[in-house]
């Protein structure tokens, strides 16, 4: 596997990036397409940082084969073929859609990620109050 997964891990990580893409095609015809990925890679992030503790592994691990499925490859190959082909606005409209994309993704994790630990600074001082 490329992410060199422990082989009990790659079920699990199937099944987030599986659910993740349901939510990604369940969503989409309500909404746009970055704010689909963003509500799917919401859900990936804090399954996969479930997943990293349940199972003391990498949140890595989860998230990178989870997230394929989202990435913006087909807007990007977009891009760079109307741009190839002369039609610069067309091409600019895919790299915009590229960037939201992967701007929903990096937004998603940054979120989740700061959430967490934002949740568990505020635990620590919790505890260490009484």
């Amino acid at each position: 596997m490329v992410v060199e997964a422990p082989r009990f891990l790659q079920y699990k990580v199937g099944i987030i990036g599986a659910v993740g893409y349901a939510v990604y095609l369940i969503i989409l015809p309500h909404v746009g397409t970055a704010l689909a990925t963003f509500i799917a890679c919401v859900i990936i992030s804090i399954i996969s940082q479930q997943f990293a503790r349940i199972f003391k592994a990498p949140v890595t691990i989860f998230y990178i084969p989870s997230f394929f499925p989202l990435v913006p490859g087909v807007a990007i190959y977009r891009t760079v073929f109307n741009f190839i082909n002369g039609d610069t606005a067309l091409g600019s409209y895919y790299f915009f859609e590229a960037l939201m994309i992967a701007g929903m993704i990096a937004l998603a994790v940054f979120i989740v990620d700061s959430s967490l630990e934002i949740k568990r600074h505020l635990d620590q001082k919790k505890h260490s109050m009484h």
